[in-house]
Formats: structure tokens, sequence, C-alpha cells
């Protein structure tokens, strides 16, 4: 049995390897793209997404034969996400959510949906991960044609802020370098997902509790670190519409790129009777707390707070079975 703090080290360090390369790859995906000839979007699809860091973790989980800890990563990012993370930015800095937000936060809902009607049975196989990456797939044609322009959804949302800063970047992103780094953040998130999976094999070990548990819980937390931190940072450089477009889109492409491409390397049997089934109806749901501002255009503190108790109480009780 592996000592107590061997598996939570290897978790903190996939988890800050994770965010290093996730950030690596959303700092320099323009000049990669701009070298390669592709689109940022085009180039985010390909090589990591909105989620990168959720996606590399799930698929290694999966091929190492761990479902219950790649749909739970999956599954228990999106709780996270819409709980911890939500709540905390509309306590601490005014959340406007438009209409355009409230409308990706339905379609969210349906995403999330659609991934727990398939869930259901208790297997996720090939076809039905299939499924779901080609309806994130049509998504994104889908705001494409909408906005006129590529989606900005999850670390990609911070690129259009980033690409106004010092024009010298334009001349360091036309050249090699650029592509360099972000094939160093796809290293960086492989290497962390496979320690933060190593580290929840661990603590399945250590605590004795079942892998779904770990994965809706710590190695969620671990590897949505860096949601977590959007909320602080979006504070502080007044980008408060991000965390809106951040959550709508993590919680979108968790439900379905970050589930298929997991069934996809190995199907996912989790039981029809597994705890993440219940947690992924709950996340479904939970975008639908956007409508709360319908009227103000601001998502109530009030209910910022009973989300972050929300999800303590969900940490309570899934730590407790």
């Amino acid at each position: 049995m592996l000592a107590p703090a061997l598996p939570l080290i290897l978790l903190v360090a996939g988890a800050a390897l994770l965010t290093a390369g996730a950030e690596g790859f959303a700092e320099h995906v323009t000049g990669a793209a701009s070298r390669l000839g592709v689109s940022v979007l085009a180039l985010g699809l390909l090589l990591a997404g909105a989620e990168p860091e959720e996606a590399v973790t799930a698929m290694l989980a999966s091929g190492q034969g761990h479902p219950a800890l790649a749909a739970g990563d999956a599954i228990g990012a999106n709780l996270v996400i819409l709980t911890l993370t939500l709540g905390l930015a509309a306590l601490v800095t005014r959340l406007p959510v438009g209409r355009s937000a409230l409308q990706y936060g339905l379609a969210a809902a349906v995403a999330g949906a659609v991934a727990w009607g398939l869930l259901l049975n208790g297997v996720l196989g090939r076809p039905e991960g299939l499924v779901l990456v080609l309806l994130y797939a049509g998504g994104v044609v889908w705001v494409w044609q909408r906005e006129q322009q590529p989606p900005l959804i999850g670390e990609l949302a911070e690129l259009e802020e980033s690409g106004r800063g010092d024009p010298g970047d334009d001349d360091e992103d036309a050249t090699g370098r650029a592509l360099l780094f972000v094939l160093l953040g796809v290293l960086g998130m492989v290497v962390g997902g496979a320690l933060a999976v190593r580290g929840a094999e661990g603590l399945v070990e250590v605590f004795d509790v079942g892998e779904s548990v770990i994965g809706l819980t710590v190695l969620a937390l671990a590897t949505s670190a860096e949601m977590v931190a959007l909320v602080w940072a979006a504070r502080r450089r007044g980008l408060s519409d991000l965390v809106v477009a951040g959550t709508v889109g993590a919680v979108a492409y968790n439900a379905t790129v970050t589930l298929g491409l997991a069934a996809l390397v190995s199907p996912l049997v989790l039981g029809q009777h597994n705890v993440i089934l219940s947690v992924a109806a709950v996340t479904a749901v939970l975008p639908l707390v956007l409508l709360a501002s319908r009227r103000s255009g601001i998502l109530p503190p009030s209910l910022g707070a009973l989300l972050v108790l929300g999800y303590v109480a969900a940490m309570g009780f899934l730590l407790a079975r």
C-alpha cells in the first residue's frame, strides 16, 4: 500500500502540470495556428479543445482500465464548475449573464441531459462516445454560425484578451516557438494527467473508497483547478464575462468531448447503480441556475452562496459513502 502522503503529492503535482500545460497551450495557440496555416478553433479542437486537462486525464484513466475515474473526472469537474466556480464568482464579483449566455447555458443543459441519458444503462460504449463528440462538433458549428466568428470557449476565451496585449507578441507568435510551446503544453497535460490518475489510484487504496467517489471529488477538483483560479483572475482583470462563457463552454465540453473521447479509448463500464449517474443528472440541470439572472442580468450573490454550500454538502455526502 502506498504511503498516505504519496498519492496526494502525485495528485498535486499532476494538477500543477495540467494547469501549466493548459496555460501554455492557450497562450501560444494563436501563433501556432498561424504557423500551421489553420484556424485557432481548428487547432484547439484537434489538439486540446476547451478543457484539455479534463479530456487528457479522462482518456488516460480510461486507457489504463479505470472507467469510473474517467467518467467521475468528467462529471465531477462539471459539478465543481457549476457549484464552486460559479458560486465563488457570483460572491466575489458582479457576474453579468446576457441573453446569449442564457441560451448557451440551456444548450449546455441539453448536452448534459444527452450524456446522462446515454449513461443510464451503466455503459458508455464507443458508438455513444462518438455521438457525444459529434454533438459537441455540431454545437461548435451552431455557435460559429450564430456569432459569425469562431466561438471562444473555455481556455480559448482567454485568447481574445491576451491577444490584445503587447504588439511584440505578434512577432513572437509568428515564429515556430509558438508551436513548440503548444506541443510542450500538450506534453505537460499528458504527464500531469498520468500523475493525477496515479495519485487517484493511490487514494483509492489508502482510503478504501470507490474509484467513482475519488473521480467525482479529489480528481475532479484537481483537474478543475484552473477554472477555479479563473474566477480570481477574472475579478482582478475585470473580465467577469469570461467566467460565464468559460463555465458554459467547459460544462458542454466535459459532458460531450471528455466523456466521448474516454469512451472511444475504452468503453466506460460503470453499472446502472453507480453514483456517477446521479451526479450526471444533477449537473445536467445545474446550468439552469443561470435563469435566476433573467430579470436583473446579474447572477445573485445569494445564489452563489447556495452553490458553494451545495458543493460542500455534495463532497461531504460523496466522501461519507
